[in-house]
């Protein structure tokens, strides 16, 4: 998800940005009292009827909020009879006859961005073909929600994925960058990048596809971005070979001028004759230009001699259920987060010993691999007690209170730490963290508690689980995760890791004591 700058107008959503190795997830933020929105609903007059419901649950879940239609001419009257929308703007990018359409939008994109002029919190692209999907680039709003994949749309923040695809041109598919080899110096789940300092040679090659006998076409989706808008003399070279490299059956040799459209050129066709032959596919890159970068989000192969294919698949949702489960997500995502006042809280034996703030440390949780390490826990907390005016609690289970003894024993002033380990059940934990200024734990059941009790919490993922999928969800949450290629691997089992933990090992203590400092709120008056 490309990171967005909340500041306090903007509407509550999740945000992620880099800085280094670590790809940092945050969660909430304030929302304005009237939001503006955007929807493009720019289809013929049965499409709209059929998005009439989605229509009226965006009005009733975004009440009090200002909603502006984007459609075409032949739908404001439906749109003013429904009251769908508090302004309406018409815009004419298929013909009213759908027969004549040539593929091209009827009036320009100067004619759309004035019909589409904003700003706006949200713009939604009401419609589950992607044909409009690219609009969104060209609108200026805090966040962009529709139907379809983020490989396909990157620019998107909201995304449900569609129940269907189109076929233009026959089965198609995905080769993610992760599954190919690449020299790319830069590398996340989504793409990789080079600025063009890697040396000669193929930046990205393998893959091993098994094909079908037929005619195929590989589609490189590259993305050039240069500040002179050139790239004088870049050559470029694409490959298809078979049967491991002996056998070259396609290549093509461009030399980059400028950036206009990569796609024009980064394709190539070929035909297999050797049924289940393995095809490797190479990009070669020479030349360095200055100030210019390129990324790699992956490429599709895709069979172009069977006619007779069907131009899309079967669906197992209606059209106008996948517009309403997109609008039902968007709510949800962009919803402020509120704390549970309903969870069970009773009192703890004890008390916290004295700083002017609180913070809890749950080291440990139930799979090793999600855990950051006992040394990396103590070390953390070191710097937060040499820096900060705090106390510290660490909670866990009773097997686990030795362990957290040994990180309460390093501390520069074990008087301000705190050992509750196996002392306290979970409505007594969910009474200390409602009491604490910051949460600081693993991918655990500690993390989603104190998410719910709305706590700041700043949790650190392994690789196994995407924050997006698996994140915990409140006001005040941020997640810290190493950017490595083989995540999300799903594994359970620190011993079926095959790149030594290093998901986990890219987050140092100091990095995560930045996070944690910033994240404190001010220390009560009656603590300090």
């Amino acid at each position: 998800m490309p990171f967005i700058d909340m500041a306090a107008n903007e509407i509550v959503t999740m945000r992620q940005r880099r800085e280094g190795d670590l790809a940092i997830f945050e969660f909430g933020g304030s929302r304005p009292m009237r939001r503006k929105l955007l929807l493009l609903k720019l289809d013929h007059v049965g499409d709209f009827l059929i998005a009439l419901p989605a229509l009226e649950r965006l009005r009733r879940d975004f009440a009090g909020d200002h909603v502006t239609l984007v459609c075409g001419p032949w739908n404001v009257d439906f749109a003013k009879a429904a009251g769908v929308a508090d302004e309406i703007r018409p815009y004419r990018f298929f013909p009213e006859d759908a027969a004549s359409w040539d593929g091209e939008p009827v009036e320009g994109l100067d004619r759309f961005r004035a019909a589409a002029a904003g700003p706006f919190d949200l713009a939604i692209d009401l419609r589950v073909s992607e044909d409009t999907r690219f609009l969104l680039k060209h609108v200026d709003a805090a966040i962009k929600g529709g139907v379809g994949s983020r490989t396909r749309h990157p620019y998107l923040d909201i995304l449900s994925p569609t129940s269907f695809e189109r076929r233009e041109t026959g089965p198609a598919s995905w080769v993610a960058p992760h599954e190919l080899k690449s020299l790319l110096p830069v590398k996340t789940p989504l793409f990789h990048e080079t600025d063009f300092s890697v040396g000669r040679g193929h930046l990205v090659y393998g893959g091993d596809v098994p094909l079908p006998v037929g005619r195929f076409r590989a589609t490189w989706d590259l993305r050039p971005s240069a500040l002179l808008r050139r790239f004088p003399g870049v050559i470029f070279t694409i490959d298809v070979a078979r049967n491991r490299g002996s056998d070259i059956v396609a290549t093509r040799r461009v030399v980059w001028g400028r950036p206009a459209d990569f796609r024009s050129w980064a394709s190539v066709e070929f035909d297999n004759t050797d049924p289940g032959a393995p095809h490797e596919f190479r990009l070669h890159v020479r030349g360095r230009p200055l100030w210019s970068r390129m990324r790699f989000f992956g490429l599709w192969i895709e069979r172009i001699d069977q006619s007779e294919t069907p131009r899309v698949k079967e669906a197992d949702l209606h059209v106008g259920e996948q517009l309403s489960l997109l609008v039902q997500l968007i709510e949800e995502r962009t919803r402020p987060f509120e704390p549970a006042h309903g969870l069970p809280s009773k009192a703890v034996a004890g008390s916290w010993p004295p700083g002017a703030r609180r913070i809890v440390i749950a080291p440990i949780s139930n799979s090793r691999l999600r855990d950051w390490g006992a040394e990396n826990y103590a070390g953390l907390a070191e710097r937060l007690l040499d820096t900060e005016d705090c106390a510290i609690a660490l909670v866990g289970a009773p097997a686990q209170r030795e362990q957290l003894a040994a990180i309460a024993a390093r501390c520069p002033d074990p008087n301000r730490v705190v050992n509750f380990a196996g002392q306290t059940d979970w409505a007594q934990t969910a009474a200390i963290i409602r009491d604490a200024d910051l949460v600081i734990c693993n991918n655990s059941g500690i993390a989603h508690l104190a998410a719910t009790c709305g706590t700041p919490t700043l949790a650190l993922y392994s690789g196994s689980h995407q924050p997006r999928e698996w994140g915990p969800r409140g006001a005040h949450v941020r997640v810290l995760m190493g950017i490595v290629p083989c995540s999300p691997c799903g594994h359970d089992k620190l011993e079926e890791c095959t790149n030594d933990h290093l998901c986990m090992r890219l987050i140092t203590p100091d990095a995560v004591a930045s996070e944690a400092m910033s994240m404190l709120p001010p220390a009560p008056a009656s603590r300090r």
